[in-house]
């Protein structure tokens, strides 16, 4: 009996540090919005090494009524989503930034009860450079410092 649950106790340790917190996955030009690549785990190398071979500049303007191409990153212990995608032409784009993270608000039209929602901020970013350097921050969970960086350098939309 003890020797089972301390087999189930070692299956889940290792199973938390085998896996990190971070997951990401692909959307292509022209998916359907819930429709996308599950990839697996992330890390910051991973994640530039899938950004910068990504085909932003051949799939940019080509969503056919579906998402733009996009990259997105999931942290499941501080559960803050930030993804990147791109609009324009291929002679003219920019990447759009997202950050999905939780903030209290209060509930009718602010005179009610602080409630926990999921917030969406989407921000305007014309240099790849920028978009590296804004993921550095989110895989170290510099979380504040992401947003001040955001907001300082990108354009709120």
């Amino acid at each position: 009996m003890n020797r089972a649950i301390f087999t189930i106790i070692g299956i889940i340790l290792a199973t938390n540090t085998m896996a990190g917190p971070f997951t990401y996955d692909i959307q292509q030009a022209g998916y359907d919005f819930d429709q996308y690549d599950l990839k697996g785990e992330a890390t910051y190398e991973i994640f530039i090494d899938e950004f910068q071979k990504f085909p932003w500049v051949e799939q940019v303007g080509k969503n056919t009524g579906g998402s733009e191409p996009t990259i997105s990153v999931k942290n499941k212990e501080s559960k803050i989503d930030y993804w990147v995608s791109v609009i324009g032409k291929p002679n003219e784009y920019a990447y759009l930034v997202g950050i999905v993270q939780p903030k209290m608000v209060k509930s009718m039209f602010g005179l009610g009860k602080e409630k926990e929602v999921r917030w969406v901020s989407i921000y305007v970013a014309e240099r790849q450079q920028t978009v590296e350097d804004t993921f550095k921050l989110y895989f170290a969970g510099k979380i504040p410092e992401l947003n001040q960086e955001l907001s300082r350098s990108c354009f709120i939309t």
